[in-house]
């Protein structure tokens, strides 16, 4: 359906065009979907700017995957679904045709108590200073199914990651977020991150294929170190500016930036990559009858059932075509239009305690602690911005309130701060 057209890419989406090549559908990449209670100040910055967006139900399916490792080009193999988990309970959710009505009142049954369990744990009882989520899940004994094929598949699919990094991840970034969003509806933006972007950026000069090399602290400011591409020539610059903002992840941080070089490799990260494509097997069966009413979006998210557990999403957009992200059992590579990777900033108690050194107010609290770093976000000049730069899971909240951190450090009025 696909051949002959042209596609449309850039780093945050890829266009899809309709069957007449007149019209296209853009579709996101990783998604940008966010969930209302927390995403707070993202909400007043597009209301600020009049960005569109609107209430989008998911239907989660949970599907177990025996095979890891599928030959090359070759089609998806049949996953065993075990239960679909409509967002916010919007509708009832159907009934996985492999499950009989007996196993998914029980299974049902099970979960409502299991969840329940686990939604009074995060509401009532508080991690512990530097608590991972797997110890806190421990201390609250939640059965280890549960948390196995149920909770970690759903938060991965959020954090972009392995189980084994999740389960490492602050305890109080789960409980955090889980209290905030708790029955809060899921929303996308109408035109697209990309349409976002464009209004964020206009008016504003941009300088393409240049990569900084160092970012050093001077006298009179920041010098900063680029080669650009031109043709098949890169050339070297050097500039000095009075101040300098890295809105990048904090290994390149420690690579441009001398002196947080030895804190910021030890913020773990990972490469994640998304692949837009068309090979519906990996769906399943019957997806086309889940999503059939209320315009819900259906995302099947296939666990591993070996000892390296992980959880691979497959987002099936409005236009027909299936975003997965953290591929591992493979779809047929005639298939591909577009494979993008990006770099997920992980979290542990190690990386919060570096964190929230760089960016709280008190440095006298973090002053014995020879583990963090004595540099303050804005000292030289520089300034840290990204999903990661604050105490919490790293997400787009994040970005909008480090660079609300940096406005108020340079006196610049925020408009759509809710006081």
């Amino acid at each position: 359906m696909l051949q002959g057209k042209t596609l449309s890419l850039d780093a945050a989406s890829v266009s899809i065009p309709d069957a007449t090549n007149k019209s296209s559908d853009r579709v996101d990449l990783p998604m940008r979907a966010f969930a209302g209670g927390y995403y707070n100040n993202l909400q007043a910055l597009y209301d600020y700017l009049g960005v569109r967006y609107h209430s989008q139900p998911f239907l989660f399916e949970f599907a177990e995957c025996h095979e890891t490792v599928a030959a090359p080009g070759a089609s998806h193999g049949r996953d065993r679904s075990y239960f679909v988990h409509a967002s916010n309970l919007h509708r009832l959710p159907p009934r996985p045709s492999d499950i009989g009505l007996v196993p998914h009142v029980l299974q049902t049954l099970y979960l409502i108590v299991t969840y329940t369990w686990f939604a009074l744990c995060c509401s009532f009882i508080e991690p512990t200073r530097g608590e991972t989520l797997q110890q806190y899940l421990n201390r609250m004994r939640t059965p280890r199914h549960f948390v196995t094929y149920y909770l970690l598949p759903l938060l991965s699919s959020v954090s972009t990651c392995p189980h084994d990094s999740l389960l490492a991840f602050p305890a109080s970034d789960i409980i955090g977020y889980k209290r905030k969003t708790h029955g809060a509806p899921h929303y996308t933006v109408s035109e697209g991150v990309r349409g976002v972007q464009d209004r964020l950026i206009k008016g504003i000069d941009v300088t393409l294929n240049a990569t900084v090399t160092a970012v050093e602290p001077f006298d009179k400011g920041v010098r900063i170190s680029w080669t650009q591409a031109a043709g098949s020539e890169v050339s070297t610059h050097t500039a000095q500016f009075d101040r300098v903002i890295l809105a990048v992840t904090p290994d390149v941080v420690g690579r441009l930036f001398r002196p947080l070089q030895h804190h910021m490799h030890r913020i773990p990260t990972a490469v994640v990559e998304s692949v837009v494509h068309t090979d519906l097997t990996v769906m399943g069966g019957d997806h086309v009858e889940k999503i059939a009413s209320q315009n819900a979006q259906l995302i099947h998210l296939n666990t591993t059932s070996e000892n390296m557990l992980q959880t691979e999403s497959h987002h099936l957009q409005p236009c027909g075509v299936v975003v997965t992200t953290c591929p591992f059992s493979g779809f047929r590579e005639s298939s591909v239009i577009q494979r993008s990777k990006f770099t997920r900033v992980l979290r542990t108690p190690e990386s919060q305690r570096i964190v929230n050194a760089v960016f709280e107010d008190d440095a006298a609290r973090h002053a014995d602690d020879k583990s963090v770093p004595l540099w303050r976000n804005g000292d030289d000049n520089v300034w840290l911005v990204g999903g990661w730069c604050w105490d919490g899971m790293v997400l787009l909240e994040g970005c909008v309130v480090s660079a609300m951190r940096v406005a108020d450090a340079f006196d610049v009025h925020v408009p759509w701060r809710r006081q």
